[in-house]
Formats: C-alpha cells, sequence, structure tokens
C-alpha cells in the first residue's frame, strides 16, 4: 500500500499543482488559476503527495470571516477512487474550522453525491451572492450552470 501524506501547499509547489488542475480546467470543470494566484495564495491549498509527487489537490478561498468555499478539487486520474479527495476535502474542513468555528462552507460541484458523502447538503445558488459575483461571471458555462451548490453541515453542533 502507497503512503499517501496530506499537507499544506507552499509556492514552490505551484507549478505541480497547475499541472494538476489542467486536464479539469480544460474539460470546463474547474476554474482556471494561474501560477502566480496559486504562488502567492499557497497557504490555502492543500495537497496530497505519494512518493514525493503531488497527485491531489483541494483550496479554500475565504469570503469574508464567515464564508468559505472549497474549490480547485483535483486528483491525478491514476489514483481515483481510493478516498484522495475525501481526504483533501476533510483536511480544508479542518483546517477552516480550527481558525473560524461558525465558518460556513461551500461549494458549488458537478460531482454532488462526493460532496454529500463529505458531509455537504444542496442548496440555492442565490444562497450564494458572494461566489455568484466573484468567480461565476468568469465562467463559460455561467448562463446555463449545471453545477449544485453545497453546504458543509456534517459537524457537531456544541
Amino acid at each position: 500500500m502507497m503512503k499517501i501524506t496530506i499537507q499544506k501547499a507552499i509556492s514552490d509547489d505551484a507549478e505541480d499543482i497547475l499541472a494538476l488542475l489542467s486536464p479539469y480546467v480544460k474539460k470546463g470543470i474547474l476554474l482556471p488559476r494561474s501560477k502566480e494566484e496559486i504562488e502567492k495564495t499557497s497557504n490555502s491549498f492543500t495537497v496530497a503527495v505519494a512518493q514525493k509527487k503531488i497527485i491531489g489537490v483541494v483550496s479554500h478561498y475565504k469570503y469574508n470571516n464567515n464564508l468559505f468555499e472549497i474549490r480547485s478539487l483535483a486528483v491525478n486520474s491514476r489514483y481515483h477512487h481510493k478516498d484522495i479527495g475525501k481526504q483533501l476535502v476533510a483536511y480544508a474542513i479542518e483546517d477552516i474550522l480550527q481558525q473560524h468555528r461558525d465558518a460556513k462552507i461551500f461549494c458549488l460541484t458537478y460531482n454532488p453525491s462526493f460532496f454529500k458523502k463529505a458531509g455537504f447538503m444542496a442548496v440555492a445558488k442565490e444562497t450564494l451572492p458572494d461566489k455568484i459575483w466573484k468567480d461565476c461571471q468568469y465562467c463559460q458555462h455561467r448562463d446555463n450552470c449545471t453545477e449544485t451548490a453545497m453546504v458543509y453541515v456534517l459537524r457537531s453542533r456544541s
């Protein structure tokens, strides 16, 4: 069994992250990110590493004190169905909640069943106006979006 490590990205990882995101961007599944943007915001990226290679990535974006988006989730196709995406999302959520206990965490996805298993539930896109104004205007699918908006709900309320 191969050892996979989930860890925070560093700016030197930008090139590898870009390469991992690229096939998903080409298919229109993910929005493009520039190398400079990834370098500048590397602290918001989490990577999965196996045999010293980055095989998975996820990032989060902070809209305001309480609203966070899980985005740019990609796993090298050779490593699909090994729970790497699940581990990346769990790590990102934990990272956000450690710093912002009352955070509202959401995602837009073409794979709602994956995020449902990770503790998210579907919501109306209109409940996320910050996201719509920030990114959706640049998306090639903005006029006929088939992504599902989902909010993280699986947490202990204490």
